[in-house]
């Protein structure tokens, strides 16, 4: 596991008071997975520049309307040069936190990118970020990495994620929770950008999903929160195994 520094920015007009100059982004290598294409995953952002010269960036920014369809630009307070994005609703949008899969808690969101290099590629991710508009307040808060810049090993291609998860430490997750409360009234957004020179071959993804942070006993946490459905089958079988301890007994 590797952890790197994301800072928490926001506009104390709006939020009331200043918040921490900076806090925490875990890196998280997870398993990889298959099946995370497009229309499979709540992607963010997908982004395409192969130029030697050029960095590879964009974002996705929600102010109002549909977050199905927000500003394919990256604003001021992010930092990023954006402009790269993949044409297509597919590949760029927003989310509605109660639309987000599995997460019943903002703290448990993360951000997954996904590498597209060719078989033996990689790349160097200088920035990613996302912010949180809670729409009933008008209140927005960003979260930047600021850290050195990452290399990427490739995931062979898109469909196949999950090794390079940035989630949330404690004191961000704290904060997003108190800024979303109730989920239905928060929107995310976000971006990322890699290096000049070092993104050659097929575009790359960033979506959004529910993680844990924290396993317990040493483990880093970052693995998908189970769903429903799982954890209610989790809990039959937990259930007779006790029945037939009991029976035995």
């Amino acid at each position: 596991m590797k952890s790197t520094v994301l800072k928490v920015a926001a506009s104390a007009a709006l939020l009331g008071a200043a918040l921490p100059a900076s806090a925490e982004l875990i890196r998280v290598t997870g398993a990889n997975q298959t099946g995370t294409g497009l229309g499979n995953v709540q992607t963010v952002v997908a982004i395409q520049d192969n130029s030697p010269n050029n960095a590879q960036s964009g974002c996705v920014y929600y102010t109002a309307g549909s977050p199905a369809t927000p500003g394919e630009t990256c604003p001021a307070a992010s930092g990023l040069a954006g402009g790269d994005n993949v044409p297509g609703n597919a590949q760029n949008n927003a989310w509605r936190l109660s639309d987000i899969e599995g997460l019943v808690d903002a703290g448990q969101l993360g951000l997954v990118v996904n590498l597209n290099e060719g078989p033996s590629g990689d790349a160097t991710l200088t920035d990613i970020y996302f912010s949180l508009l809670n729409t009933s307040t008008n209140q927005r808060q960003f979260f930047f990495y600021e850290g050195d810049p990452i290399l990427l090993t490739n995931d062979n291609g898109v469909g196949n994620s999950g090794n390079h998860r940035f989630i949330l430490d404690d004191a961000q997750a704290a904060m997003a929770a108190a800024l979303c409360g109730n989920l239905a009234d928060c929107v995310l957004d976000g971006g990322m950008q890699f290096a000049a020179g070092s993104t050659e071959a097929g575009f790359e993804t960033m979506y959004v999903g529910a993680f844990e942070r924290n396993g317990g006993g040493g483990d880093p946490g970052g693995n998908p929160v189970p769903e429903p459905g799982v954890l209610a089958l989790m809990g039959v079988g937990l259930a007779g195994m006790l029945a037939r301890r009991r029976r035995r007994a």
